[in-house]
């Protein structure tokens, strides 16, 4: 008979990169997430000799009129040995908690993104579907396709394997020009300014919505990074997990003479390494500075971080065409995630709430 246990943080990220899991599902993220004034449940299901068969971070989100909804980030995870009848089994204990707890919080829905390899909304099992009402989600958070890149080949082999000539020829010209590779042991508060500044550069040329500082402050906090006094506070919540290894936040930077002209912030959890966030000086483009840095951080990814997938974090031709473009121009293996599904508790404000975005959206275009 299946069970809720109490999280153990102990096993939680082991359980999670046993099971090829995402970062977002990961104990730190979680407190991540509580840095910015938002309340998390970390949900493990024991089955047989109480070994974890599933597990879940849920995270409280607001919306407007004093609002709120739930949201479990690519999640949530399932030990990958079970069978489909298993599956359904923890995925309905894991259903009946949400909805408690979304009861518990008056929340108006709870929006599921799945990972690879988990339930749809075209896939999710029908017998479910007669119990609680089930949405096609309104907005993904997430993107929805990502492309990776395989690191378990030779260095040479994975120059070899970048799809474009023009890629391995702008990483080499990058390189002769001078262009250095960084990667700081120690990320205080002037390292976070620079890669705040060249993000924000980046954001407005892009389109893109940036994050106030203090989002990256509390970030490089999951890592137990040495931060300046101001952040102390973000610093003290975390003071015990400083050690932890098991999610890992890491800046690299580019240089040009003396000055950083590209900065990215990685995540490493598992085997897999996460390209998060990136800004870039374009007033030095004609150096080439983001070829010869993707390549430079696979490698650290590979040789330093043990890692076998590079995830660029997603794609879209139509949202961000020259951002896309440039990613693809690495080759590697375009993934599209699961579309994601609404687990509506309030009808009435599901409802509106639908509607006003409708209506948002017409307004826009």
């Amino acid at each position: 008979m299946l069970k809720i246990l109490q999280a153990d943080k102990r096993k939680w990220n082991g359980f999670l990169i046993n099971n090829n899991a995402s970062f977002l599902q990961s104990w730190e993220w979680g407190n991540f997430q509580e840095t910015l004034g938002r309340k998390v449940w970390r949900i493990a299901v024991a089955g047989a000799n109480e070994n974890i068969w599933g597990q879940m971070l849920l995270i409280k989100k607001p919306l407007p009129l004093n609002k709120n909804y739930l949201y479990v980030p690519f999640g949530p995870c399932l030990e990958n040995s079970l069978t489909a009848r298993q599956k359904n089994e923890v995925l309905a204990l894991l259903l009946k908690n949400i909805e408690q707890i979304s009861q518990q919080e008056k929340a108006v829905y709870c929006y599921i993104e799945p990972f690879w390899g988990l339930f749809s909304f075209e896939t999710f099992p029908q017998v479910f579907q007669e119990k609680i009402k089930v949405a096609k989600p309104q907005k993904r958070i997430q993107p929805q396709k990502t492309l990776v890149i395989d690191l378990s080949p030779s260095e040479e082999q994975i120059f070899k394997n970048l799809k474009s000539k023009t890629t391995r020829y702008n990483i080499r010209f990058a390189q002769k020009q001078g262009v250095k590779f960084l990667a700081p042991q120690k990320i205080g508060d002037k390292e976070i300014q620079i890669f705040y500044d060249l993000a924000q550069k980046s954001a407005q040329r892009d389109g893109f919505v940036n994050y106030p500082k203090e989002y990256f402050v509390n970030l490089f906090s999951v890592s137990g990074c040495s931060l300046g006094p101001h952040n102390s506070k973000a610093q003290d919540l975390f003071a015990e997990y400083a050690s932890s290894e098991q999610m890992q936040v890491q800046l690299f930077f580019s240089q040009y003479e003396k000055e950083i002209i590209a900065a990215n912030i990685f995540i490493f959890f598992g085997k897999i390494a996460v390209h998060l966030f990136g800004g870039f000086n374009y007033d030095f483009r004609k150096l080439m500075a983001p070829y010869f840095m993707h390549y430079q951080q696979m490698l650290f990814a590979k040789n330093k971080m043990g890692c076998t997938i590079y995830d660029f974090w997603g794609i879209d031709e139509k949202k961000w065409p020259g951002v896309t473009h440039f990613k693809r121009s690495f080759g590697g293996k375009e993934i599209e995630y699961p579309t994601g599904y609404d687990i509506v508790i309030d009808n009435f404000w599901y409802g509106f709430f639908k509607t006003a975005r409708k209506i948002l959206n017409k307004i826009k275009k």
